[in-house]
């Protein structure tokens, strides 16, 4: 019995140390934002249109990783305001302002006007060209949902058959740039998957498109990390985000982090000599009590 009471303390013990001692966050060689929230694909009407689609995604998906609220925002009034005039920054979602109603007209003016007043989120501000380092982007989409990126389109992403990878920076004399939103990667993902062309090494982004599930993965396709169209003109997230109540979202990057990673060590030292006191405590507590 002395054995089974002594064998739960210990258990107890080294379960609180191990808690002490965690370590810093670790990023998977996989991961898939899909299995943490929900993300619905889009299918956008018009070509001009891809930009307004991955930025609502990346604000949607950004509020839920962080809030976990699921907004399905409005195409139709980011597009409307953005041909006719409006605050920027400002969403709202699509039950206060149909997409099928962001033409331009008198009648739906006064609608995006009342849309406003409803906008459930005031203003956001860019986190610009994140992708200094691929580890960097990771974090980011790990806590913070899919970045906004632009690639370059030619027949591998127009008929795709696999994995997308040009060893060329233009394949075509005209490609065409195009707005996806990164959700996630495998660095494993095999060079021989890829259809067109072969990279030297595995891995690639999960990269999710606006042209309707029919399309690719069911919406989604993979990009590799050597293809020299992809991020074309750099890869972009949420530095900050105002909702409606006046509460703001922050994102932490990895070089306000750095300036501040003396203090927790020192912090967690100091806890650490508490917590080992404590349980020297509790230990000589249970020898009095049955004696060993």
């Amino acid at each position: 019995m002395k054995n089974k009471i002594l064998s739960s303390i210990i258990l107890i013990l080294i379960l609180l140390c191990t808690s002490v001692y965690a370590t810093d966050e670790e990023i998977p060689s996989k991961y898939d934002l899909r299995n943490d929230i929900s993300i619905e694909v889009e299918n956008q009407k018009q070509t001009s249109l891809c930009g307004i689609y991955a930025e609502q995604k990346m604000i949607e998906t950004y509020i839920q990783k962080t809030k976990g609220i699921n907004y399905n925002l409005s195409i139709g009034y980011f597009s409307h305001w953005n041909d006719f005039g409006g605050t920027y920054g400002k969403h709202v979602l699509e039950s206060d302002f149909p997409t099928k109603e962001y033409a331009i007209n008198e009648t739906n003016q006064k609608k995006f006007d009342e849309a406003t007043k409803k906008a459930v989120i005031e203003k956001f501000e860019y986190a610009m060209n994140i992708n200094k380092d691929v580890e960097t982007v990771k974090k980011y989409i790990m806590n913070y949902g899919g970045t906004f990126a632009s690639i370059q389109c030619d027949r591998q992403t127009d008929r795709y058959k696999g994995g997308i990878y040009r060893k060329d920076k233009f394949v075509e004399e005209r490609p065409i740039g195009h707005a996806i939103v990164i959700i996630g990667w495998d660095d494993n993902y095999s060079k021989d998957n890829f259809y067109y062309e072969k990279p030297e090494n595995d891995g690639a982004w999960l990269v999710l498109n606006s042209w309707g599930t029919q399309w690719g993965n069911n919406g989604t396709a993979w990009l590799s990390y050597e293809d020299k169209c992809q991020i074309a003109n750099g890869c972009y997230g949420i530095e900050s985000l105002t909702l409606a109540n006046g509460e703001i979202i922050e994102t932490k990057l990895e070089d306000e982090k750095e300036e501040t990673t003396e203090v927790p060590i020192i912090e967690q030292q100091n806890q650490t000599q508490e917590e080992k006191n404590i349980f020297e405590k509790i230990a000589d507590f249970f020898k009095g009590i049955f004696g060993f």
